[in-house]
């Protein structure tokens, strides 16, 4: 949610606002409107993209707060501007009307290059000179919440498009705008602007990609709904949200609540994008959990058809999604993403993520040369030996370890492991 970064010193109001909003999230998810029920047992709630193939890279996304100074230690393919600092936002780069400062944004882009990182630039953050509502308050800056002059942001959105084009593919329309410290404008508003920059984009650079406004909570569907009923539908090419979760299953209902929009907006079916995510400032236990809930995370997504997933934050406070200890390690949570990269990435989905009757969750994959793995988790309770088929022949866990499958058993609990036939014949 953004609310959370660290560098804001003694904003209380916006940590106030991330708490409000993430204790929304705990006691509203569940009964989500659009969210099918999870039932153990079936699948359902847990179908795959049609043919998913080979996992790319660019389905592990990064935030990565301090951009210039922190180094990741971990592997990722896709990386998003939004609290990325110094200078990427609106209201930085553009202080007064027609000057533009697009230095750190030059920048970002050649560090990402060199990473080998696709980028996503997300609007948000109107300059107090341009504001609607110059006095509104919010965590990042007085105004900063409300719509701009719309030719401000024709000239802004022209600007930066320009300089990036071919660079940042790209272009989501606004940060939560379902929270009124992102956003205190209206929705017909957003539609406005939002067709203005598809057109601005569109024109500048035709291969360019265009997110909708990525919301969160239990009411981001109902105000995405609202968006692209309203004319939104046909400003967009891909469907974006922010996918904060208090436990680790309820990211299924939250997907399922975004995958019906992205199904039927402008009677196209769009690609799905976790923007931002993790568990926010839930608590949700200690090291093993938070290793646990970010494999579960990726694995679940993944078997969703949600086409990318971009942590928050590498770098934040621990309370949101940090994986690093310091420069040179990474903390259990960092550890388990760094596995999980390893298991999905050049994988295919053979069996979408399903529960049986006793809450034991598996999710297949297969790899070239008759590679067969499953990713085996039960949230509920410790199965001291649970039976594999007898082509398994080691499982890894989340440390990295590996271990010899004796008897035909694995340890099942609450951390996911991956049981596996061995390294794939040449």
């Amino acid at each position: 949610m953004a609310n959370g970064r660290w560098r804001w010193g003694g904003r209380d109001a916006a940590r106030w606002l991330s708490r409000v909003g993430l204790v929304l999230l705990r006691v509203g998810l569940a009964t989500l409107c659009f969210a099918a029920p999870l039932v153990a047992g079936s699948s359902q709630g847990t179908r795959s993209a049609d043919v998913p193939g080979e996992t790319q890279p660019s389905f592990f996304g990064l935030t990565v707060n301090d951009f210039t100074n922190v180094k990741p230690l971990l592997a990722f393919g896709t990386t998003r501007s939004w609290d990325a600092y110094p200078g990427l936002d609106w209201a930085e780069a553009n202080p007064i009307s027609g000057r533009f400062r697009f230095g750190s944004l030059n920048r970002f882009i050649a560090i990402n290059q060199a990473r080998g990182a696709e980028m996503i630039y997300t609007f948000g953050r109107t300059p107090q000179w341009t504001s609607a509502q110059p006095n509104a308050p919010g965590p990042y800056g007085p105004g900063q919440c409300a719509p701009p002059d719309l030719a401000a942001w024709d000239e802004y959105v022209t600007a930066v498009v320009t300089r990036a084009a071919g660079r940042i593919h790209y272009w989501e329309l606004w940060n939560e705008p379902n929270f009124v410290q992102f956003y205190c404008g209206d929705i017909a508003t957003m539609v406005t602007m939002a067709r203005h920059a598809y057109e601005i984009i569109k024109r500048i650079d035709p291969t360019a990609q265009v997110l909708s406004p990525a919301t969160a909570g239990p009411a981001g569907p109902a105000w995405l709904k609202s968006f692209l009923a309203g004319g939104g539908d046909s400003a967009v090419d891909i469907i974006a949200f922010h996918g904060y979760a208090a436990n680790d299953e309820e990211v299924n209902a939250l997907v399922n609540s975004y995958r019906a929009l992205a199904g039927t907006a402008a009677g196209r079916s769009l690609p799905l994008w976790d923007t931002e995510g993790s568990w926010g400032e839930t608590a949700i236990g200690d090291d093993a959990h938070r290793a646990a809930f970010m494999a579960k995370f990726y694995a679940l997504q993944w078997s969703l058809g949600v086409e990318r997933v971009v942590w928050y934050a590498y770098d934040n406070k621990p309370t949101w999604g940090r994986l690093m200890v310091d420069a040179t390690s990474l903390n259990a949570a960092g550890i388990a993403y760094r596995e999980t990269y390893r298991w999905i990435v050049g994988a295919t989905l053979a069996q979408p993520c399903s529960a049986d009757r006793h809450g034991t969750w598996r999710c297949s994959l297969t790899r070239p040369g008759g590679y067969q793995a499953e990713i085996v988790w039960n949230s509920t309770r410790n199965i001291g030996r649970d039976a594999v088929p007898s082509s398994m022949v080691e499982y890894r866990d989340l440390a990295g370890d590996s271990h010899t499958i004796a008897n035909g058993v694995v340890p099942v609990g609450n951390s996911p492991i991956l049981i596996e036939t061995g390294l794939p014949s040449n």
